[in-house]
């Protein structure tokens, strides 16, 4: 099966775990992970950009809140064309969105433009080796090395346990994540 086939496959089924999570299930996982998360994230330092959650992925709500409360600045993403890396600009909880493509809310275009030092980054599915995929545009495989070549970037992977998959097919393009927080754990992949 070529690898394209088999990402697909297991997408469609980390997907359809992911959509199986309803309410108070849903309510008590997701706040688990955001303690497991921001457990992570309070010892990383800069400008966090957060996701707004697309379809059924896990809300980042409370971490957003969280971190704002701590004095962090925070940041969301604009999506681009299909092709171009992600740009961020500042937002705080509270602060006016517009709908932008795919009709994912996102700061007003007089918002300003940042460089987040910290991604929190929501994957579809994801290993232990922090390889994780998304919906194949590759926004983030192409975000996180141009964020890098401006200074270090910490990525924090989002997401339910159920999204874990035994192995994910790499490819040269792809960026491991450095951790991911689900609602069971932490799992630290690299020493950032």
């Amino acid at each position: 099966m070529a690898s394209t086939d088999h990402k697909t496959q297991l997408r469609h089924k980390a997907m359809a775990a992911r959509s199986e999570i309803r309410g108070h299930q849903r309510q008590a996982a997701t706040a688990r992970a955001a303690h497991h998360a921001f457990s992570r994230l309070k010892y990383t330092s800069g400008i966090v950009g957060l996701y707004q959650a697309f379809r059924d992925e896990i809300q980042p709500g409370e971490i957003a809140e969280r971190l704002h409360h701590t004095g962090r600045r925070l940041a969301l993403p604009i999506t681009p064309k299909y092709g171009h890396p992600l740009t961020f600009r500042a937002w705080a909880p509270g602060d006016p969105l517009v709908v932008g493509r795919h009709s994912i809310p996102e700061p007003s275009p007089e918002a300003e433009e940042v460089h987040p030092q910290v991604l929190l980054v929501p994957p579809v599915a994801f290993d232990r080796r922090g390889y994780r995929i998304g919906y194949g545009a590759g926004f983030y495989d192409r975000t996180i090395p141009q964020l890098r070549a401006m200074h270090p970037v910490f990525t924090l992977g989002y997401a339910f346990a159920c999204q874990e998959v035994a192995f994910l097919p790499s490819e040269h393009h792809d960026v491991p994540l450095d951790a991911i927080a689900t609602e069971n754990e932490i799992i630290t992949v690299t020493g950032r």
